[in-house]
């Protein structure tokens, strides 16, 4: 109650000072006195409905537990002549079965720069980094940014005995349990994909047709086929040339269809059925000789002059011809055309896509990044100056923002033809699908190269046919929106809304006049923020109730079983060997025979029992008063997702945020846990959102699974609660009253770069085995196209990886390696 009086007191004193300003305002848009705040009754912000393509650049790909993911993200419109403005802030998230962080990064003199901490104890494996922007939520999920991670094991693929049963789930993303995937029962087959140029073959006409294999790893597969008409003729013996991928000819397609008998490298054959063959419609074929490009364009005869040949990447169209007879032919050199992946289309009148054509346009003319150091050789703790130069290639100099790590090449290997941001933002980030070594395409730029990347064009589909739900806005600023409701939700009107955050200096009232919901805009604020909402009448607050809608993410797309291919095993094999040796060096402790028993149970008895049934609990299924203190300040339903394995958010059909498990996944998505507080069942678990429950509100949590939530008779598990014991409970909190602590920008966190400078840092005993030598998110060039950063090597004799990521001015990605072998760049 004394609260409640003291926030009247406040709102009285605040009504008073903004009712000449405010309250005779008619306008749905009341602005206060704080620059560039507003509440808006009515959403009237405007809408850029037009996607944003990601490229998130690590330090590295392979991390130990309790290491940091140092990272730069670069954020560009997908079309070449947007002038509209970016995203102010980008979301990272790194997750496999269940989210381990989550950051929101704010746009800055680093540009979208920010860190990652991993846990002391995980699982280790491939784990997904995710990045996108709220506008690309708009889109399908393929545009999202998406990265595997690697979280080594010391005891990976070593050959010594290591913990390989799991006697139930782990309670934490901490606990050492390890889960054991029998890949032995894994059936073999080939799933091969046969895709006629163009999207279809027309009978007696020619055709190409392209393939593609994979295997049950989900990689590409090796297959030889041979192929036979439907009289069982055979036609021709044909192999995969790249990453299962290959392609053959039909000089006149025959009408009765064709199979083929495809096998793989182990001996395994499948027969398979081709596409049906079309006795009529639009087909396309390209052909290319150096820089020329003959485009052939065919359509029945009852499709002409009702159908347009198009070209187009992923914005703009360029060349558009009406169809006026049976076969059209168009020749282009490659140097008209954008870079990129471009789009040849055959549409009928209505928009309908008939026939489509990709094709690759590689840039023949890219800035160059020149790497030069300060000595050719390099001691132990020894100042390193790098300059970088970027230059045009005609030798001017280029400005531009570049990202930088220097990293040890034995404990932080480098993948081969891995994706960097040349191949993501102007490949993968265009196409649908996994492409495996996307580097590839550009790092060795061959004629053969060139015909690979054609293949890829054809078997890879082009993402920009999905369509805008127009939901979510760019974000330009935060916001928090929420409605305000009288005696039994009836409508609210002419009320006055108090808010508080007193870290960023946030006191403000305003006057709602007509409507009973509303929108903070204008917001910018960190992590961790606190803000304190009320709202009063002209008789106080007793008859109102406030609601702060919950924030929603998108829902977290499982990562399936990764088997690490050939290439990569070896390399991360010698990573693991060399962390190793060193953990052996510090005199770290490690066990070389683990025998595997059943752990004794230890039986917990909770003070304020939270199960209604009085369960008896082990000690990792709940968490009690004296371990939630530290998290006091977070959102109930963040901590129980943090805290419990498993357990993820997602929105309901009315956007409400919820609790759900992948465990119990029913015909109707992922199942959610039933809810006890005080051992009363509630609805869903997106009241506690609703209540605004921070850990604050609590005693203790638990979350029973499996055989231990069997006496709730249920599958999905169920969540128990007990309110806060002792002080002021949700309950007795007013009902016009709410706190939430919303999902603020990361705070600036720099990556620390020892110096040794004095003879005491030089001769220092503490050893310096840094496997990121070096990061730096904000290394832009002058005028003259140049930039220097300077870093200090640690005590290892082992040589570094330089990795050079950014864009130009003018929008260019830029990448460049670099070696500093023994002290020698090369």
């Amino acid at each position: 109650m004394r609260n409640m009086r003291c926030l009247m007191a406040v709102s009285a004193c605040l009504f008073l000072s903004l009712f000449f300003t405010l309250s005779l305002s008619a306008q749905t848009a009341v602005t206060s006195s704080k620059e560039g705040l507003q509440i808006l009754e009515i959403d009237t912000a405007p809408f850029v409905d037009e996607p944003e393509k990601l490229y998130i650049h690590t330090d590295r790909e392979t991390y130990l537990q309790g290491d940091k993911i140092w990272l730069k993200g670069y954020l560009a419109n997908s079309s070449y002549v947007s002038k509209a403005p970016l995203s102010t802030y980008i979301y990272a998230e790194l997750y496999r079965d269940t989210l381990i962080s989550r950051i929101k990064i704010k746009m800055s003199g680093n540009g979208y720069a920010g860190v990652i901490q991993l846990p002391d104890k995980m699982d280790p494996g491939t784990y997904i980094l995710r990045g996108y922007t709220q506008n690309m939520r708009n889109y399908s999920p393929e545009f999202m940014f998406t990265k595997r991670i690697e979280i080594l094991n010391l005891s990976q693929f070593l050959g010594e005995p290591s913990i390989s049963a799991s006697l139930g789930k782990p309670a934490s993303p901490k606990s050492e349990n390890k889960t054991v995937i029998d890949q032995t029962s894994v059936p073999q087959d080939i799933d091969i994909q046969f895709m006629p140029e163009s999207g279809r073959y027309i009978a007696g006409r020619p055709s190409k047709v392209a393939f593609k294999a994979i295997g049950t790893d989900g990689k590409a597969a090796d297959v030889n086929l041979h192929l036979f008409n439907s009289a069982g003729s055979l036609l021709g013996e044909y192999i995969s040339k790249h990453k299962g991928m290959g392609l053959f000819t039909l000089l006149s397609v025959e009408s009765g269809g064709y199979y083929a008998l495809v096998s793989d490298v182990k001996g395994f054959t499948k027969r398979v059925n081709l596409p049906d063959v079309q006795l009529s419609g639009a087909a396309i074929s390209v052909n290319r000789i150096k820089d020329r490009i003959t485009v052939v364009a065919q359509i029945s005869a009852e499709m002409i002059g009702n159908c347009k040949l198009i070209i187009k990447n992923g914005s703009e169209e360029f060349y558009t011809k009406t169809l006026e007879k049976e076969e059209y032919h168009e020749t282009a050199l490659s140097g008209s055309m954008p870079y990129g992946v471009n789009s040849i289309q055959i549409q009928t009148p209505n928009g309908e896509i008939v026939s489509e054509r990709l094709i690759f346009i590689n840039r023949v003319f890219r800035p160059v990044i020149k790497i030069e150091s300060n000595k050719p050789l390099f001691g132990k703790r020894e100042a390193v100056d790098l300059t970088f130069s970027v230059t045009d290639t005609l030798g001017n100099p280029v400005q531009g923002e570049f990202s930088i790590s220097v990293t040890d090449s034995i404990l932080a290997p480098s993948i081969p033809n891995r994706e960097n941001i040349v191949s993501y933002m102007e490949l993968s980030g265009e196409l649908r699908g996994q492409i495996e070594e996307p580097g590839f395409y550009f790092e060795n730029p061959t004629s053969e190269t060139e015909r690979y990347l054609d293949l890829l064009m054809m078997t890879q589909g082009w993402r920009y046919h999905s369509k805008s739900i127009k939901k979510y806005k760019r974000e330009y600023f935060q916001e928090i929106s929420g409605s305000v409701a009288g005696l039994f939700r009836k409508e609210a009107k002419n009320t006055t809304l108090m808010v508080f955050a007193p870290s960023i200096q946030l006191q403000q009232a305003f006057y709602l006049e007509k409507k009973s919901t509303f929108t903070l805009e204008g917001l910018s604020f960190p992590d961790s923020t606190k803000f304190l909402f009320g709202v009063a009448g002209r008789q106080g607050g007793q008859l109102y109730g406030i609601s702060i809608k919950a924030e929603d993410f998108p829902p977290i797309a499982f990562a399936k079983n990764y088997k690490i291919p050939q290439i990569k095993k070896s390399i991360i094999e010698s990573a693991v060997k060399e962390q190793r040796s060193i953990s052996t060096g510090e005199e770290m402790r490690m066990l070389k025979e683990i025998v595997v028993v059943a752990p004794v149970k230890e039986i917990f008895k909770p003070k304020y029992n939270p199960s209604p049934f009085l369960h008896t609990f082990r000690k990792e299924d709940i968490r009690e008063r004296e371990q939630l203190a530290d998290y006091d300040n977070m959102m109930l339903q963040d901590y129980i997702i943090s805290t419990f394995p498993g357990l993820y958010a997602e929105s309901d059909s009315e956007g409400n945020r919820r609790i759900v498990t992948p465990r119990a996944v029913t015909l109707n998505g992922p199942g959610e846990p039933h809810v006890y507080v005080d051992g009363l069942k509630w609805n869903s678990t997106a009241m506690l959102d609703q209540y605004g429950m921070t850990v604050m509100d609590i005693e203790n949590v638990a979350y029973l699974r499996g055989t231990s939530g069997a006496a709730f008779n249920t599958i999905n598990g169920v969540i128990l609660i007990t309110s806060r014991k002792g002080g002021q409970s949700y309950k007795s909190a007013a009902t016009n009253v709410a706190r939430v602590i919303p999902m603020g920008y990361q705070k600036t966190v720099e990556f620390y770069s020892p110096k040794y400078e004095s003879y005491k840092e030089i001769t220092s005993p503490v050893k310096d085995l840094r496997t990121t030598v070096y990061w730096n998110p904000g290394v832009k060039t002058n005028t003259s196209g140049v930039a220097t950063v300077t870093f200090y090597t640690g005590d290892r004799d082992a040589g570094m990886n330089i990795r050079v990521e950014g864009l130009t001015i003018w929008g260019e990605a830029v990448v460049k390696n670099g070696i500093i072998k023994r002290g020698e760049i090369r």
